[in-house]
């Protein structure tokens, strides 16, 4: 499928979305694709979770600060696991509210697919769709399976890895990793 334009498209057609990034690298990511989706749909209405790059880049506000998700460690997570799950059940709530064409979460797995299914046992009719894939082909590859209960489509960053999802009937595409198109592999001397 393609990521922008066509019948065929992710986006095609959609006007409302609920965009989740919970860490710096999501708020790059999602505001370069914020960018690329309004030169497509220029009427595109975001909302969310994110950072300065993405209210840069048209989020209307963030939903709570997009630091509340950047956790890391154990020791940091344990006494946080309250207000993450209140922030779950805060971010379903605005996803209900907003009604979206596309629930869009980057990277963050550990909250993001946790909203993504709970979006999907309430039934919301937008597109679900996740940036980053988890690296199945690394480690734990039955992940690709799980994640299509939940997903509708899933962009990912290098070329190889849709070939994990498709085959188990998951809408893919790849669209480069930023640092490699960069030229950050590319030696000088």
């Amino acid at each position: 499928f393609a990521l922008f334009g066509g019948s065929s498209s992710i986006f095609s057609g959609m006007t409302k979305i609920f965009i989740i990034a919970g860490e710096a690298s999501g708020d790059q990511l999602g505001a370069a694709l914020m960018k690329s989706l309004r030169e497509k749909i220029p009427n595109v209405e975001f909302r969310g979770i994110g950072g300065d790059l993405m209210l840069k880049n048209g989020l209307e506000a963030s939903l709570f600060p997009m630091n509340d998700l950047t956790l890391m460690g154990l020791v940091e997570v344990v006494p946080k696991i309250p207000k993450l799950l209140n922030r779950i059940i805060q971010t379903v709530t605005a996803i209900k509210v907003f009604n979206p064409d596309v629930v869009l979460t980057i990277d963050s797995p550990d909250f993001c697919f946790r909203v993504q299914k709970e979006v999907r046992v309430a039934n919301v009719r937008a597109k679900q769709i996740h940036f980053v894939a988890p690296t199945v082909w690394a480690w734990r590859p039955e992940r690709a399976k799980k994640i299509t209960s939940f997903l509708d489509g899933l962009i990912c960053l290098f070329p190889f890895e849709p070939n994990y999802f498709e085959k188990e009937g998951l809408q893919t595409v790849a669209v480069g990793h930023p640092i490699l198109k960069a030229g950050a592999l590319e030696a000088n001397g």
